[in-house]
């Protein structure tokens, strides 16, 4: 880069905030796949509504872009994924007909799920009330409701037999996460799982911006919480095996981990609440 444009990179850099350039970097990397979707999110117009994805700007905030092929793969791949979990964990001689997801987005995951055996009832909940609007009343023995960033969640005790969380707590600080996982084990029915995701602290690689104090945290922790300077999102939260066993301590018990378990990326784990606990 010659001396003079590296001077104007500094310039236009002062002059303009932190949050217009990140939206010039996110509108630099949408435009081609807004282009190569066009057409197809044309025709998702005139689609069964049961089929149609969510307009792009909804994609967009579950992934690092707004591609059809990305937000239909990354659905199938992580529903498969929860459902193999499930089945490896469930009892046989129980049934597991209610199901809540925890962060469903606009659907990413849930429209994929519906489409399996397992799932007599399916329960969505979001922060983002944009995509529950958009998403509610599209998909059949499905309902959405948007929720408050931090709990209760309105449901009795014991309301579902399966909670699964997929990229919810590999955002949220310790705090929240540790309220979160409270709350859902009031809402989960004795004998009932919860399968959620995280992230390995072996993925700290794609944070660049993490200094040697952060990382030596999350030895000695087991937790990190790297904000990201946007939405929540955007942060990301590292957490290990061992801190998810302490934080579930008295709780839920223990059946499985499996690091990269969930499309061969984040970590998947899977909590069953004990038979003999009457609902709180």
């Amino acid at each position: 880069m010659s001396s003079r444009n590296r001077r104007l990179r500094l310039y236009l850099r002062r002059i303009t905030s932190a949050r217009l350039r990140r939206g010039i970097r996110i509108a630099r990397n949408e435009l081609p796949w807004r282009l190569r979707d066009l057409f197809p999110d044309l025709v998702d117009t005139f689609s069964h509504p049961e089929d149609r994805l969510p307009p792009a700007r909804l994609r967009r905030r579950v992934s690092k872009s707004s591609s059809r092929e990305e937000f239909l793969m990354a659905g199938r791949c992580s529903s498969a994924d929860v459902v193999r979990a499930f089945s490896q964990a469930r009892l046989l001689d129980r049934e597991y007909p209610r199901w809540l997801d925890f962060g469903c987005g606009s659907g990413r995951v849930a429209r994929h799920i519906l489409g399996t055996s397992v799932v007599s009832s399916l329960v969505g909940v979001d922060i983002d009330d944009t995509a529950i609007r958009w998403i509610s009343g599209r998909l059949a023995r499905a309902k959405f409701l948007a929720i408050d960033p931090s709990p209760p969640l309105s449901f009795p005790d014991g309301s579902f037999d399966v909670i699964y969380a997929v990229s919810v707590f590999t955002h949220l600080d310790e705090s929240s996460a540790t309220s979160w996982f409270h709350e859902l084990t009031r809402a989960l029915a004795p004998e009932g799982l919860l399968i959620l995701t995280t992230l390995s602290p072996v993925l700290t690689f794609e944070r660049a911006d993490l200094v040697a104090s952060d990382h030596a945290r999350l030895a000695s922790k087991g937790f990190l919480l790297a904000r990201g300077g946007g939405p929540f999102n955007e942060d990301t939260a590292f957490a290990t095996q061992p801190w998810l066993c302490r934080t579930m301590t008295g709780r839920l018990s223990f059946v499985s981990f499996e690091q990269h378990g969930l499309c061969r990326y984040q970590d998947l784990s899977v909590w069953r609440k004990p038979a003999d606990e009457a609902p709180r």
